[in-house]
């Protein structure tokens, strides 16, 4: 995700979920940074129009990856973060459209061929 030039990276952790995810800032000069940490199952960032960070997780609050339980949190401009979406199915990776709404791909994982949603999240 670039801002200023910056890229913005998550990793995700290892199982079982450890609250091991991080994401990171890279700058121009690959000056790398960690700007979060504590977060568990990262599988995606965004930014949106105004440069505010969405984090993508596939799973809270279990020890393996989990139905119905991913969730769209946004770090706000005092370091907190707030939920913006929940109860997702194994979320894999988002993005922002031309409207201004997220899309979400869901069921990425773990489910048969053809299963996978995208889900709109107006904002």
């Amino acid at each position: 995700m670039n801002a200023e030039g910056n890229f913005y990276v998550a990793n995700l952790d290892t199982f079982p979920i450890m609250n091991d995810s991080v994401i990171l800032k890279i700058t121009p000069k690959g000056k790398i940074s960690t700007i979060l940490t504590g977060l568990s199952t990262v599988l995606d960032v965004a930014l949106d129009c105004w440069g505010r960070l969405y984090i993508l997780k596939n799973t809270t609050g279990n020890p393996g990856p989990t139905p119905n339980t991913g969730a769209v949190l946004r770090l706000t401009s005092s370091g907190k973060l707030v939920t913006v979406a929940s109860g997702l199915n194994l979320p894999t990776a988002m993005t922002f459209g031309p409207d201004g709404d997220l899309y979400v791909s869901t069921a990425g994982f773990g489910f048969p061929p053809g299963a996978g949603q995208i889900v709109r999240i107006e904002l």
